[in-house]
């Protein structure tokens, strides 16, 4: 037999001081034989941010000739940009097209990266 409580439920407020604000539940259970109640926790450990790349919207290259792919990126909602000449488009779609090589890069990328690189080329100062 299993008894979930929630933080804050009679029965779990000497493990809400111990654990805080990580505690997710208590759990009363028997041992298999039935001789013993084992008294376990689950608590959170980490958190983070789920960063959904499929939502973001990427920038890629249709070239003129292409309007078949043209038509089925309209269908799925792309937009063309002219100051860039640039289709727009939500990421996931851009791969389930077979696009991902035409993705554009955006500036402030290619700048870090080109920062990255031509620092890992400056001379070391002897010590």
């Amino acid at each position: 037999m299993t008894k979930t409580l929630q933080p804050g439920e009679p029965g779990t407020l000497r493990l809400l001081r111990a654990y805080g604000d990580q505690l997710v539940c208590v759990r009363y259970r028997t041992s298999g034989s039935g001789e013993e109640r084992l008294t376990t926790v689950e608590l959170v450990i980490d958190r983070t941010v789920i960063r959904k790349r499929g939502h973001q919207i990427v920038a890629f290259k249709i070239y003129e000739r292409e309007a078949r792919l043209r038509r089925e990126a309209l269908k799925l909602g792309a937009w063309f940009d002219a100051t860039t000449g640039l289709w727009n488009l939500a990421r996931h779609d851009v791969l389930h097209l077979g696009l991902r090589h035409r993705i554009a890069i955006p500036r402030e990328q290619m700048l870090r990266e080109e920062m990255s690189s031509s620092s890992n080329k400056l001379p070391r100062l002897a010590k």
